[in-house]
């Protein structure tokens, strides 16, 4: 688990686009603030959901799984984990 003062929103995002090209096979240059999990990443819902847990086990945390389908744009998806992890540490 990693700490939250140790982190900035470049980590996380380097940790999420890592976990996408692991557990889905997305190339990097695919994995743009604006690429969408329905377009551009073409996530299957079971590799979605194992993103999710192991996002949640590396900061521990909780998402929201309906959230994070809804927000589709990995921008803000690494937004709202970061928010998440924030929260976590007040």
């Amino acid at each position: 688990m990693v700490g939250s003062s140790d982190l900035n929103r470049d980590k996380v995002r380097e940790f999420i686009s890592g976990l996408m090209h692991e557990i889905a096979g997305i190339s990097p240059e695919k994995i743009t603030e604006d690429a969408t999990v329905e377009n551009e990443l073409r996530m299957e819902s079971v590799a979605f959901v194992e993103m999710q847990v192991s996002i949640e086990e590396e900061y521990d945390i909780e998402l929201d799984p309906i959230e994070v389908v809804e927000l589709n744009r990995f921008g803000a998806i690494v937004d709202y984990v970061l928010s998440c992890i924030r929260d976590r540490s007040k």
